[in-house]
């Protein structure tokens, strides 16, 4: 993302973070923060003077950490499925 200046056109940051398009951005009410909501399903919290990230937030994912490392009984788009909702398989 990139902060301008819309007087001068002139780019004044770039919030470098997000890995997929951002959708959505909002200000605090002092202007001190924006936050940026991204297809990377996370939502990125950015101090406006600094372009720092301040803060990363996402929401756990529904099989996040399970370890299906050896079961049985699984198609492989059933464990992609799983993969992709945060399950673990080190054999991959």
């Amino acid at each position: 993302m990139r902060s301008w200046d819309i007087r001068t056109y002139q780019c004044l940051s770039i919030f470098q973070g997000h890995t997929a398009w951002v959708y959505s951005l909002t200000f605090s009410p002092d202007g001190s923060i924006l936050a940026s909501g991204s297809y990377d399903e996370t939502i990125k919290l950015w101090d406006t003077v600094t372009g720092e990230c301040i803060k990363t937030l996402r929401i756990p994912r529904p099989y996040e950490g399970m370890n299906i490392t050896g079961t049985t009984g699984l198609t492989d788009a059933q464990r992609a499925s799983l993969i992709a909702l945060g399950a673990v398989d080190e054999e991959v």
